[in-house]
């Protein structure tokens, strides 16, 4: 046997090392240590077989969330049966991170128009005006949300608002 062992000689120093890392980070029992590290390369193997191996299938899970697109869709569904302002909030927020600015823009304008509670919803609407470079439209909104809590979004909705007021200044 250790006349074959030149032959896997950096692989098996890898495999070891591949599990000692998993091992860390993972922190199973104490007893895959010993056999990682006095078993060798066959002691790394068994440990990937028994442990990492089995958890490949979780990572399938991990990668199957539904995606932008087909949320908005099932919102939009969703919406038909149920026109609330919290759906439509949400509608807003999943087009504004997808880049439909107009849509989303329209989608808060209609949570508002529902519910004239949430500061969120005026400083989204207010965010999309900008973004879309209506700044004159984007001015009563983040003006009220700074009035009614001047740090919000950790000191964008301030920023904003002057960068609100630096564009309306350009175009007269």
């Amino acid at each position: 046997m250790g006349l074959l062992t030149h032959l896997f000689y950096p692989w098996g120093l890898l495999l070891q090392a591949a599990a000692i890392i998993h091992f860390i980070r993972r922190r199973p029992d104490t007893y895959w240590l010993y056999i990682i590290l006095f078993l060798g390369p066959i002691g790394a193997i068994v440990y990937l077989f028994a442990e990492v191996f089995p958890d490949v299938g979780l990572l399938n899970q991990s990668f199957k969330g539904i995606s932008r697109r087909k949320r908005i869709a099932a919102l939009e569904l969703t919406i038909r049966d149920n026109p609330s302002a919290g759906n439509y909030e949400e509608l807003g927020e999943l087009c504004m991170d997808d880049g439909q600015l107009a849509r989303a823009r329209e989608a808060f304008n209609k949570a508002i128009a529902a519910r004239l509670n949430t500061l969120d919803c005026f400083y989204r609407r207010g965010v999309c005006a900008v973004l879309l470079g209506d700044a004159a439209a984007a001015l009563p909104d983040l003006e009220k949300t700074v009035a009614k809590e001047p740090n919000y979004d950790f000191n964008r909705a301030p920023a904003l608002l002057a960068q609100a007021y630096a564009l309306i200044g350009e175009k007269e």
